[in-house]
């Protein structure tokens, strides 16, 4: 008899068979019970953890699954650096618009003139050129041949390069050169001035940084005497060089800076330039005798100050109304 038969009949004389069973019953069930439970009781968060916060409204939802997505960029690039590279580059062209002289006068002498304005803060780069002439302006003409122009927005002797006729290279015995002269002001614009005197203080008579000379021999260019502590840059001619300017020769439409030095280095005053070099014609020759001898005694007498140097290498002849280079003269030998 095997002993599974012996535990059974013992089970059954002593009437334990219902809990044997019952016991069986308990071990098969027990089991399955626990595992029923495990899959379906939710998981409970761990003490201290932190609760998720609902996203706000609008909001896209972000988890650690969500993938980086990418989206276009529109509208063109831009260089953040380009105003800084052309910041030189715009400020001597920061005033522009036609330029403005006054019709030189038909009497028979040459009319005394004002002096153009004194500081406008410029930057030394190159602008571009404009013709002259007589033309209109929109500023209030003042006294003595100056005129003001306001707000305009191009500099002084704009236009098409060799668009004015030349000025002729000798003078009848009727006739005188009239210089017009342009200059920038604080005002944002440039003061003409049409005709210019000779011996002229530039850009004013408080402020005397120029001395106009008068036209050189051959009526193409105008020289200017440079005061000490005076600064100009451009594409005018030095004499005797660009680092010690003494004489400066400026052609038609030639735009040129004008600074000064101070204790604390190279202000920037203003940009000037010669508008035009015109031939008028009088009634007589003792007419224009006397307006090729006119000048400025204030401009005479600063000069006076400070002779010799470069100056003495131009002569101004008032038979002929023009500067005589003596450097290109000759002595004939007999």
């Amino acid at each position: 008899m095997s002993i599974l038969n012996v535990v059974l009949k013992d089970l059954r004389e002593r009437r334990l068979w219902p809990a044997a069973l019952a016991l069986v019953v308990a071990l098969v069930a027990v089991p399955m019970l626990l595992a029923k439970k495990a899959t379906t009781a939710p998981v409970q968060p761990a003490a201290g953890a932190t609760a998720a916060i609902p996203p706000a409204a609008g909001l896209p939802v972000v988890n650690v699954t969500a993938t980086p997505s990418e989206a276009p960029l529109r509208g063109p690039s831009r260089d953040p650096f380009s105003q800084q590279q052309h910041a030189a580059a715009a400020a001597m062209t920061s005033t522009s618009g036609s330029t403005a002289t006054g019709s030189s006068s038909t009497t028979g002498a040459s009319g005394s003139t004002g002096s153009g304005s004194s500081s406008s803060s410029t930057s030394a780069s190159t602008s571009s050129k404009s013709g002259s002439g007589s033309s209109s302006s929109s500023g209030s003409s003042g006294s003595n041949g100056t005129s003001t122009t306001p707000g305009s927005t191009t500099p002084p002797g704009s236009g098409k390069p060799g668009s004015k006729k030349p000025a002729p290279s000798g003078l009848s015995s009727t006739e005188a050169y009239d210089v017009a002269f342009a200059i920038t002001n604080a005002s944002g614009g440039f003061s003409t001035i049409d005709p210019l005197e000779r011996l002229s203080e530039l850009p004013s008579a408080q402020q005397p940084l120029l001395v106009e000379l008068g036209v050189l021999k051959g009526g193409g260019r105008v020289l200017f005497a440079v005061r000490p502590g005076t600064v100009v840059s451009g594409p005018g001619s030095c004499t005797p060089g660009p680092i010690d300017c003494q004489v400066l020769s400026l052609g038609v439409d030639q735009i040129e800076g004008l600074s000064m030095r101070t204790s604390t280095g190279v202000a920037p005053v203003a940009l000037f330039a010669v508008t035009s070099i015109k031939v008028h014609k009088y009634h007589s020759a003792a007419a224009a005798t006397k307006a090729r001898d006119a000048s400025s005694a204030a401009g005479r007498r600063l000069l006076g100050r400070n002779p010799g140097g470069a100056l003495s290498l131009f002569k101004y002849e008032p038979s002929a109304g023009v500067l005589v280079d003596l450097r290109n003269l000759t002595v004939g030998v007999s």
